[in-house]
């Protein structure tokens, strides 16, 4: 009996080691591999454009919006997890427009919820804050000349007609 403890036991410490060095070798690796995710990332959603823009961008600066991307991402899924289950079946409902289940959501939130959503918002004007802080004049300039050469486009001017189009429907209560 105590043979097959001592086993055990053994085999316990052993899984429980060798857990804890990947655990230390996935840390090590996920600090050098968060600036080819920002390059991936930026081709793969923002288009091969951005890429002008993003490299202009220091490593500072970089890992900074990938650490804001993180905390919003977190911060999306500590709301989403807040959910009761009728907010949940409202927000997994694909019947319904993405306007219809945010409306539908939002005469559902609780104060707690609503003050996590204050919180995210006042944090994601923070970040900007910060890294509208850490640009050069240079980078601002190639930004905005960026910005003004996708205003121009179809694609640029339907992305923008459509953030106006939600905006105006919020703010107006959905009417």
């Amino acid at each position: 009996m105590k043979l097959i403890k001592n086993i055990a036991l053994v085999a316990f410490g052993l899984l429980v080691g060798t857990s804890s060095m990947v655990a230390q070798e996935e840390v090590e690796t996920q600090t050098e591999t968060q600036t080819q995710n920002m390059h991936q990332y930026q081709y793969k959603y923002m288009g091969a454009n951005s890429g002008v823009a993003m490299e202009n961008l220091t490593e500072e600066q970089l890992l900074l919006i990938n650490e804001q991307r993180e905390l919003m991402k977190e911060s999306r899924e500590s709301f989403i997890a807040s959910f009761t289950e009728e907010q949940l079946a409202i927000f997994e409902n694909t019947e319904l427009t993405k306007e219809e289940r945010h409306d539908a959501l939002m005469l559902t939130l609780t104060d707690e919820q609503l003050a996590m959503l204050e919180e995210h918002k006042e944090s994601v004007q923070e970040s900007k804050h910060q890294f509208k802080n850490t640009i050069t004049s240079e980078q601002r300039q190639q930004i905005r000349s960026r910005m003004q050469t996708n205003k121009g486009t179809q694609d640029g001017t339907e992305l923008l007609e459509s953030v106006r189009e939600r905006r105006n429907t919020r703010m107006n209560g959905g009417n």
